[in-house]
C-alpha cells in the first residue's frame, strides 16, 4: 500500500531556501536537478517509508523520526502507520547543526 506524502510548512519553507540558494549561488539548471532529485528521493518513501535510518541523536530518535540522506541534506520524517502518511518535518544541510532545529 503506498502512503501519503505531507510537507509541513517549516519543510516547504526549508526547501523553498535551499532551492534558491542552489538557484543564486550555481545556476537554475543546478536548482532544478536538485529539486528533482529531492522529489525523486521523497517519492520513493512513498512505497518504502522505512528506507531512511533511525537518527543517531537519542533526542530525535525517541521523537520518532527518521532520516534520510540526499545528498548534501538530510530529510527528518515521521510515519503515520494508522493514517498511512509519512510526515516531512524537515530539509536541512548536513554541514548544518540541526540537533536545535526539530
Amino acid at each position: 500500500m503506498s502512503y501519503k506524502i505531507v510537507r509541513t510548512d517549516k519543510f516547504n519553507d526549508q526547501l523553498t531556501d535551499i532551492i534558491m540558494y542552489i538557484k543564486d549561488a550555481f545556476s537554475k539548471k543546478e536548482a532544478i536537478d536538485c529539486l528533482n532529485y529531492l522529489e525523486t528521493t521523497i517519492n520513493e518513501l512513498k512505497e518504502s517509508p522505512y528506507i531512511g535510518v533511525v537518527p543517531r541523536y537519542q533526542a530525535i530518535a525517541k521523537q520518532g523520526y527518521r532520516a534520510i540522506i540526499c545528498k548534501q541534506n538530510i530529510i527528518f520524517y515521521k510515519v503515520n502507520e494508522s493514517s498511512k502518511e509519512i510526515i516531512l518535518n524537515i530539509i536541512v544541510s548536513s554541514k548544518r547543526n540541526y540537533i536545535n532545529l526539530i
